[in-house]
């Protein structure tokens, strides 16, 4: 029971150690309690725990801030995507870069508008062009994700099954498999995306607390599950 307790304990660390596994954390946290907020029938108990959701919201966008020049070195490593599996995956994977490098600074200048260290901007109007970009950034990569599950496919069809390609074969289902919790993932990541935008496009703001709640608590989830997945890859 001890040792069980130990390597629980450990693997917790691990994850809160990385800035990936903290911001997972934090997203479930700020969720699972938007979710339990929209439910509850106590009013008293619903905005304490919608408090603490706008605080980890909150707290997730100012650990943004930093993620600048992160994801330029991510950018610049990536290239044109000579490494993707085909040209379209490269396309949209550069697409999707160029997007989410703009869609920082936008954030920034929403961030400061929204706390009144700069003045003459509307940040509704900046919250508005971020939420597109994230939008489009979602969709972009559920595209490509979606065509890397077309490829993995097609291999698995194509290639020999013999013993000694049995374990290659074994890793590209586990890939595929992976890939396809990521494509669900993304589509409740959009479907999210889409109900901030203003209304009149879609589903957007159509949306109540704990359909939202549901929605991103599942996403977040499953993201924590792969990032314990991807150690089998």
């Amino acid at each position: 029971m001890t040792s069980y307790f130990l390597t629980l304990l450990d693997e917790i660390c691990k994850l809160l150690e990385t800035y990936k596994g903290r911001d997972k954390v934090l997203r479930t946290l700020c969720y699972t309690t938007k979710l339990i907020g929209g439910l509850h029938g106590n009013k008293v108990l619903a905005d304490k725990f919608l408090l603490f959701s706008r605080h980890m919201s909150n707290t997730r966008a100012t650990l943004r801030l930093l993620d600048d020049l992160p994801m330029l070195k991510y950018n610049l490593e990536y290239g044109f995507g000579k490494e993707e599996s085909d040209k379209l995956m490269a396309a949209l994977g550069v697409t999707t870069n160029i997007l989410d490098q703009v869609y920082y600074p936008v954030e920034k200048v929403a961030w400061l508008a929204e706390h009144k260290l700069i003045t003459g901007v509307d940040n509704n109007k900046w919250d508005t062009i971020s939420s597109i970009f994230w939008v489009s950034s979602i969709y972009l990569t559920l595209m490509r994700s979606l065509r890397y599950v077309s490829i993995l496919q097609k291999h698995r069809y194509c290639g020999a099954v013999k013993n000694d390609e049995r374990i290659s074969l074994e890793k590209m289902l586990l890939r595929r498999n992976y890939e396809v919790l990521t494509c669900v993932r993304l589509c409740l990541d959009f479907v999210h995306a889409v109900n901030t935008l203003p209304k009149g496009f879609l589903w957007s703001s159509k949306l109540n607390t704990w359909q939202v709640g549901l929605i991103a608590t599942t996403s977040s989830i499953l993201g924590i599950y792969q990032i314990y997945a991807k150690r089998d890859l």
